[in-house]
């Protein structure tokens, strides 16, 4: 039997994959991926622009895995690689006006998404949830 601890866990795990599908279905409406959204969102969270290592970080995944998308975006114009001043070889990842276009569009789907999760869950404590999940992340990364 599951201690209540490793059954809300559980239930993280099987949210956390329901809502990456939802993401997915999300950035679709703008021809994009979960991926490439959450590359073009770190990017603008350390504007003007970031390399591609610093996005990465910022993920919490592989440069290598980010470069490809970073290549990808910059192929479909939705960003761009300007020089580095700091470093020869480590590029700039810049969010194009394209790329800040369909994050926008994904960001309006997203709200509607929101919208309806939160009038179903009325019975969710929202700020308590918070909370409590704020927690919960600030321990795990303790133990790390």
């Amino acid at each position: 039997m599951l201690s209540m601890a490793d059954a809300a866990i559980h239930q993280l795990f099987e949210a956390n994959r329901l809502m990456r599908e939802a993401g997915e279905r999300i950035a679709s409406a703008a021809g994009q991926t979960h991926a490439r959204r959450m590359v073009l969102q770190a990017a603008l969270a350390v504007e003007p622009a970031a390399t591609v290592p610093d996005i990465a970080r910022r993920l919490g995944l592989h440069r290598q895995g980010v470069q490809r998308i970073a290549d990808e975006l910059v192929t479909e114009g939705l960003g761009r690689y300007d020089d580095n001043p700091r470093h020869r070889v480590s590029k700039l990842f810049v969010v194009t006006d394209r790329g800040r276009a369909a994050l926008a569009a994904i960001g309006r789907e997203h709200a509607s998404w929101i919208d309806g999760i939160e009038a179903e869950a009325t019975g969710i404590d929202w700020p308590r949830l918070r909370d409590d999940l704020s927690l919960l992340v600030q321990i795990l990364r303790d133990r790390e």
